[in-house]
């Protein structure tokens, strides 16, 4: 239900303000200030209220306040306002109802819709939706039929979806033929809407896990950074613009604008504070910043080990973190501190959430106190792998030989009981750990499925990985091929050898299990007929 006082003397707002707890609402809000050229502001904690009302524009006497009805930072902040001498107009109100009411108000027939679960979509299409009066919409699955009945009644010209979204919320919206914008990569995706943009010799630079007045404004288009590096793609795309100066928002990112700088020689300003304060006095305080929600990455070195049986470096990796994540390292290797040998990725390999994984790196390594200096770059996608561990480790010598020898016979789909099969047997003379690994396309996007725990498989005997999950037939038609990478080996802890390839999907139904049962049980059920006349008839 939303609150709403306003008096008519009020006139346009000249300026907003967002009371609430909930990102969401600071963000619809903020996003409304920025659809309609209005400064804004909004309060991060109960002990911030207070000092926001020195901050605001003393000049601009209307004051569009936009609060919370269930977690506001303040209670009753109109009262507040009001006796700072503004004027207020006011609506109470959050969530989906207030996301609704505020594109009600932007009058536009023009909107982008985004899953309210990734925050850095939100923040990235920002700047271009205040540029082009599209109003972003906050949607999941729980929600979508309260924005179908809106965009029904409402009316649509034109409809982005951006980013990952629910299938649900696609298929609700297939009737206003929206146009998708999901290269499966956030970053890709925030640069198909800075060209979008248009031309800018001066851009904002984020990493899309914050709220901040200038990001929402739509002053200037707004481009990621990695937190800790900068994504290979992003680097080129300023290389190749027009773009002459990058504000950096918070000092988190001053490293990877660094790099920025160092790549492309444009020129970087931080933007790490706001001033407040009169008569020569003016006080430099923090940013007014706000997070969204976001997918930690953690990945962790477990132990380096020189195996000599196997003449490889064997390198454990553990993802720490809740989803999974792409690392590709730059090892170095010293004897005594001389550098020895140099190994490392040529391409990223995938380590699911919460798992560890272990890679072999072939290499002669002779010496005596063995370290290694590690780089390992990671990230959320292959191309963009915007997270750095460094780190310094002794070598462990090992000596344990590795038999092991698997094949992959094919790749099967059970319709009716919704299984992914992989056919691993073990072809080599001892018994070995197996875990396997499926990447398929589902409507368009990369989707990866690991075994949580690896598979004990004899000598000579034949082992389904079985991954529970449903296909559609347009997903069975994605993936005519499928790729599978087997990782295996002698010791459970250490699956150092690696099986890889695309096998050919294939389908299989039980529908004539129950087909023919039924046709047992019509049989049985005629017999018994039948045999009932014969005794009526002798009697």
């Amino acid at each position: 239900m939303i609150g709403l006082t306003a008096s008519s003397a009020l006139g346009a707002s000249q300026q907003v303000v967002v009371n609430s707890a909930d990102w969401q609402d600071i963000y619809t809000g903020m996003h409304y200030a920025g659809f309609n050229g209005l400064s804004s502001k909004f309060i991060i904690s109960s002990e911030h209220a207070p000092t926001l009302l020195t901050i605001l524009d003393q000049s601009r006497k209307n004051v569009f306040l936009i609060e919370s009805d269930k977690t506001p930072f303040a209670f009753g902040y109109k009262s507040s306002l009001e006796a700072a001498n503004f004027n207020v107009e006011e609506i109470r109100a959050s969530g989906t109802a207030l996301n609704i009411e505020l594109a009600k108000r932007a009058s536009t027939k023009k909107f982008i819709v985004v899953d309210d679960s990734y925050g850095y979509n939100a923040i990235s299409v920002a700047p271009y939706a205040a540029k082009n009066k599209y109003f972003v919409l906050l949607a999941n699955k729980q929600n979508i039929d309260e924005f179908y009945s809106f965009l029904k009644n409402n009316g649509v010209d034109s409809l982005i979806i951006y980013g990952y979204t629910d299938i649900e919320v696609r298929t609700k919206l297939t009737e206003f033929n929206p146009e998708t914008i999901n290269r499966g990569d956030r970053f890709e995706n925030n640069l198909e809407m800075v060209k979008r943009y248009g031309s800018s010799q001066q851009i904002i630079l984020t990493n899309g896990e914050f709220i901040e007045e200038e990001i929402m404004s739509g002053r200037e288009p707004v481009l990621f950074l990695g937190r800790e590096s900068v994504p290979d793609q992003v680097i080129e795309y300023v290389r190749d613009s027009d773009i002459k100066t990058g504000v950096v928002i918070g000092n988190e990112l001053a490293d990877a604008a660094h790099q920025l700088k160092e790549e492309t020689n444009i020129s970087i300003f931080l933007k790490f504070g706001q001033g407040f304060g009169s008569g020569g006095f003016a006080e430099v305080k923090a940013l007014d910043m706000f997070p969204v929600p976001k997918y930690e990455l953690n990945i962790d070195i477990g132990s380096i080990k020189y195996n000599s049986a196997t003449k490889s470096l064997e390198v454990t990796y553990e993802n720490k973190g809740k989803i999974g994540s792409y690392l590709r390292s730059s090892i170095e290797v010293f004897s005594s501190g001389s550098r020895i040998a140099t190994l490392g990725d040529r391409e990223p390999v995938f380590v699911n959430r919460e798992n560890t994984l272990t890679v072999a790196y072939a290499s002669e390594l002779n010496g005596e106190n063995l370290t290694a200096k590690v780089t390992t770059l990671f990230g959320e996608v292959p191309r963009s792998l915007e997270r750095v561990l460094r780190k310094d480790m002794n070598i462990e010598l090992i000596r344990a030989p590795d038999n092991s020898a698997f094949n992959i016979s094919g790749v099967s789909y059970d319709k009716d009981a919704h299984k992914l099969r992989i056919a691993v047997k073990n072809t080599g003379g001892v018994a070995a750990y197996a875990n396997a690994q499926v990447t398929l396309l589902i409507y368009g996007e990369e989707n990866i499925l690991t075994q949580n725990k690896p598979m004990l498989i004899e000598p000579g005997v034949s082992m389904d990985a079985v991954f529970i999950t449903t296909l559609s037939d347009t997903n069975i038609e994605e993936n005519p091929l499928v790729k599978v990478r087997l990782n295996y080996g002698e010791r459970e802890s250490a699956l150092v050898k690696v099986l890889e390839g695309n096998y050919p999907l294939e389908i299989r139904s039980n529908m004539l299990i129950p087909v023919i049962a039924a046709a047992l049980v019509a049989a049985a059920i005629i017999g018994i007929i039948v045999l009932r006349r014969k005794r009526k008839r002798s009697a």
